[in-house]
């Protein structure tokens, strides 16, 4: 799960690129939001050794879940599911964080008298995966 266009700037692809190659390195998943002055790059590296992501460039998100008890035993399915549930709700709990501490800032801003135009996303609405009414 990555950018939805090109990074424009190569000094933040580069960077990204570094981050990513560090998840990788070291087996972590997690969310990684770069910004530059005039540009942000984020990616979401989800694919470890203890959890069912896989990469899967054939489909639109580039990953899916995979889980066979038949092919991995009960104990290690068991373990990957737990390690997925882990993973996504850590993410959910620091999202939920960032957007509450950024209001936060951004509202201690407003106080002191700045302001800020905003346009979130390019003024895109935010895709959703799965099916949402």
């Amino acid at each position: 799960m990555f950018n939805d266009r090109p990074i424009e700037d190569p000094h933040l692809q580069a960077a990204l690129n570094e981050v990513l190659a560090i998840y990788r390195r070291y087996d972590l998943a997690g969310a990684v939001m770069l910004v530059s002055e005039d540009e942000a790059a984020f990616a979401y590296p989800i694919y470890t050794t203890w959890n069912i992501v896989v990469e899967d460039e054939t489909i639109p998100l580039g990953f899916r879940f995979r889980l066979k008890e038949a092919e991995q035993g009960t104990e290690r399915a068991t373990a990957l599911a737990l390690g997925t549930g882990h993973l996504l709700h850590q993410l959910k709990d620091f999202g939920a964080q960032t957007q509450l501490w950024m209001g936060d800032l951004l509202r201690l801003l407003k106080q002191a008298g700045m302001s800020f135009t905003h346009v979130p996303f390019g003024g895109r609405k935010l895709p959703r995966l799965g099916s949402h009414p």
